[in-house]
């Protein structure tokens, strides 16, 4: 039974000649199997990096290299060594000072911290159910995200402010994990031990996918936005799923309420995972709490007629100012910045 995996291995160059051929005889025998490798391209080409293994030695000795002292890791809510515990082996690769407060992560050139986490066990052992093992917790600061490697070939890409818990039994009978936070999710499917996210106000369970997961404190609300395959969405207490399918998105809100968008923009909701902040007639409230979490700044408003606008916009860049500087023109305001404290004034021009 070909998958969305075994499409995405081919896209990547991972399957071997015999395995290749296999999977074009099944897509030369249905057109329509053609659009789907068409599909996996796509978001392959829309993910980037991404959606690739991690070379999590050769990015660490990449780091080391560039900053040339060991000493210049910081912790991001791990040890600075390498440490193993039970099936766990961690390897940090530490942020890269590049000028300042500025950080360089490849392939993105954005102010964060990226840590890499490799799962180490044999998947013929998970699958032998080995002996349970402690909780892990990841963590990551503002301005920072992490990248997270499974020994069943599925990934995770942390983002900003979040934490990812993977409990004890994970693997045993399901892989479970708990999310506050974002992170985009590449899932390697499996039947028999079946891939969930369980969030403050719902659960995602993977049919063989990629998606993307939302579920801030503060926001009261979860969002699954789904690139590839299949995810079924359930409130928190609920029995009942419902299906979402490639460009779904699906929101719970605080009261439980489910609401489903179909054919939404991949590049806007998945933009975060390149190094890019879009917002689409958004609250300003939103976009700030977003920025503080990019740029880690604390940022205030002097002026209650500035919480009323709505925005669209993006921000690439890697300088927490010059962010604040185009907010500024689009708000038509100006900011001062003392550290991490920013001000938003509004500038009132004469008739």
């Amino acid at each position: 039974m070909i998958e969305n995996s075994d499409l995405l291995r081919l896209v990547e160059g991972e399957c071997s000649p015999e395995e290749a051929r296999a999977i074009q005889a099944w897509i030369a025998a249905d057109p329509a199997r053609g659009e789907l490798l068409d599909q996996v391209r796509a978001v392959w080409r829309l993910t980037g990096e991404t959606s690739r293994p991690w070379d999590l030695a050769g990015a660490r000795d990449r780091l080391l290299r560039v900053s040339g002292r060991h000493a210049a890791q910081r912790s991001g809510g791990f040890p600075a060594r390498s440490q193993a515990t039970g099936i766990m082996n961690i390897v940090r690769a530490g942020p890269l000072p590049v000028s300042g407060r500025v950080w360089l992560a490849s392939p993105w050139v954005l102010r964060i911290a990226v840590t890499l986490v490799l799962v180490i066990a044999g998947r013929a052992a998970w699958q032998r159910r080995a002996p349970a093992v402690p909780a892990r917790e990841y963590v990551t600061a503002p301005g920072q995200r992490l990248a997270v490697s499974f020994s069943d070939g599925s990934r995770v890409l942390l983002g900003v402010a979040s934490r990812l818990r993977v409990p004890r039994d994970y693997g045993v009978r399901t892989r479970a994990v708990e999310l506050e936070g974002e992170a985009y999710f590449v899932v390697r499917h499996d039947p028999g031990h079946p891939f969930l996210v369980r969030t403050a106000h719902g659960t995602t369970e993977d049919l063989g996918t990629e998606f993307d997961v939302r579920a801030y404190r503060e926001e009261r609300s979860l969002q699954v936005v789904v690139a590839l395959g299949r995810v079924a969405l359930r409130r928190a207490g609920g029995a009942d799923s419902l299906l979402l399918h490639p460009r779904d998105r699906g929101v719970i809100d605080a009261t439980g309420t489910v609401t489903i968008i179909s054919g939404v923009s991949l590049q806007h909701y998945l933009a975060w995972i390149r190094g890019t902040l879009r917002f689409d007639d958004a609250p300003l409230a939103g976009v700030l709490a977003q920025l503080e979490r990019w740029y880690d700044l604390e940022i205030q408003t002097t002026d209650r007629s500035l919480e009323r606008e709505r925005l669209t916009i993006a921000f690439t860049t890697a300088s927490p100012d010059e962010a604040l500087s185009a907010l500024a023109r689009v708000l038509g305001a100006r900011f001062t910045r003392d550290d991490r404290v920013v001000r938003l004034i509004s500038v009132h021009r004469g008739p």
